[in-house]
C-alpha cells in the first residue's frame, strides 16, 4: 500500500493535477468575464417590412405622409408606435426634417 501511495503522488501526477486545476480556473475565469458580454439577439418578424416613410400605411409614400409628418412635428396630434416605425431617419422622432427628406423624394408633378 505504501508504494500505491508514492505512485499516486508522483512527481508526474503531480504534475498532471496541478495543470488540471489551472486549466479548470483559467476556464472559469475567463467564463465568469465573457458572461456580461452576452448580447442579447432580437426577434426580426417576416412580414414587417415597413416602407419607410409611409406613415399612412397606404403602400406608397406621397404628400399625406409629408402633411401627418407636419401634424405630428407641430404636436397637433401623437405619433401611434407604427407611424414611429415607419419614421425616415429611423432615429424615432418624426419632425420637420423627416418632412423635408420625403419631400425631396417625391416626383415632381
Amino acid at each position: 500500500m505504501h508504494t500505491y501511495i508514492r505512485q499516486l503522488f508522483s512527481r508526474k501526477n503531480t504534475r498532471i493535477f496541478v495543470l488540471g486545476l489551472a486549466s479548470i480556473v483559467s476556464c472559469f475565469a475567463v467564463g465568469i468575464r465573457s458572461a456580461g458580454e452576452v448580447q442579447p439577439i432580437t426577434l426580426i418578424e417576416a412580414g414587417s417590412a415597413d416602407l419607410t416613410g409611409d406613415i399612412n400605411d397606404d403602400g406608397t409614400v406621397d404628400l399625406q405622409d409629408v402633411r401627418i409628418i407636419l401634424e405630428i412635428a407641430q404636436g397637433y396630434r401623437e405619433a401611434t408606435p407604427e407611424e414611429l416605425k415607419t419614421d425616415p431617419d429611423q432615429d424615432g422622432t418624426l419632425t420637420v426634417d423627416d418632412a423635408l427628406r420625403l419631400l425631396a423624394t417625391l416626383p415632381a408633378r
